[in-house]
């Protein structure tokens, strides 16, 4: 079993440091983009390894412990794999040893604590949507944000700002974290709130949480919705896609899209609404 650290040029020397106080005596080091660097440590198994991992993300470090060879060292290089969302975007472990030079606006995170990493159809819809849509400068409201993935993708794609709103503690930690990973703390506001308590309005609000949960706060989406902004859902599936769109109204359905067995929903107002 191999524990992979995340750290960088600046904190390396730091990092080795630190392992070799936690008894690991060798790490390679890896350099999958120009800041990214990773510390590769051996150890004996998975329990040794999980222990070092969760005494370093005590710490405050990323750290996750991989397979050391074999078919499991290969589905978790196929899984580690960086994301692309068309030619405008990118996504990838902030511990992933793949290398992500050539890739576009790329958004490093680590899912520790919160839903989203790029991979689930629904929220591969979303970030399809904000790539297609965003022309820079927008406000951006992410509803059950979870680890802030489609809040920051939508700032490296040239959003203003970015309030990510969820009532689990763990999944706001998980946001300021990875906000931290890509330099946006200052434009990411992550909030452990309900979304009434959020106030204004936004020029693009996206809600990946499920159709229950939409229809539940129809109401306080489309109030948070400019008179010229759209409105991204998903986590619903076809068939729950007309129940969702009414409950939404007097927004109209601009594009309806699906993959697999979830769909997703863009919206925004008539002329005549505003």
């Amino acid at each position: 079993m191999i524990v992979v650290l995340a750290t960088t040029e600046d904190e390396l020397p730091g990092a080795r440091a630190r392992l070799r106080e936690l008894g690991v005596s060798s790490a390679d080091v890896v350099a999958p983009s120009d800041a990214r660097r990773l510390l590769l440590a051996p150890v004996n198994d998975q329990s040794e390894g999980a222990a070092l991992v969760a005494r370093l993300r005590a710490e405050g470090q990323l750290a996750v412990v991989r397979p050391g060879s074999g078919p499991a060292l290969a589905a978790w290089t196929r899984h580690t794999r960086p994301i692309a969302i068309g030619a405008r975007l990118s996504l990838c472990f902030a511990w992933s040893e793949h290398d992500r030079r050539s890739l576009a606006n790329v958004v490093e995170f680590d899912p520790d604590g919160g839903f989203g990493s790029g991979q689930h159809p629904s929220t591969r819809l979303l970030l399809e949507e904000l790539a297609a849509r965003l022309a820079g400068g927008e406000r951006v409201l992410d509803v059950g944000c979870g680890s802030g993935v489609l809040g920051l993708c939508a700032l490296r794609l040239g959003a203003s700002s970015a309030v990510g709103v969820d009532i689990e503690a763990t999944a706001i930690e998980a946001t300021r974290r990875n906000a931290a990973l890509n330099g946006f703390e200052r434009r990411m506001d992550a909030r452990l709130d309900p979304l009434g308590a959020i106030k204004g309005t936004f020029d693009v609000v996206v809600a990946n949480i499920g159709w229950a949960t939409l229809v539940e706060l129809a109401q306080e989406l489309i109030e948070r919705v400019s008179p010229s902004g759209w409105l991204a859902v998903s986590g619903i599936s076809p068939a729950h896609c007309p129940l969702v769109a009414a409950s939404l109204r007097p927004l109209q359905v601009l594009e309806c899209r699906t993959s697999d067995e979830w769909s997703a929903l863009v919206l925004a107002r008539r002329p005549s609404d505003d």
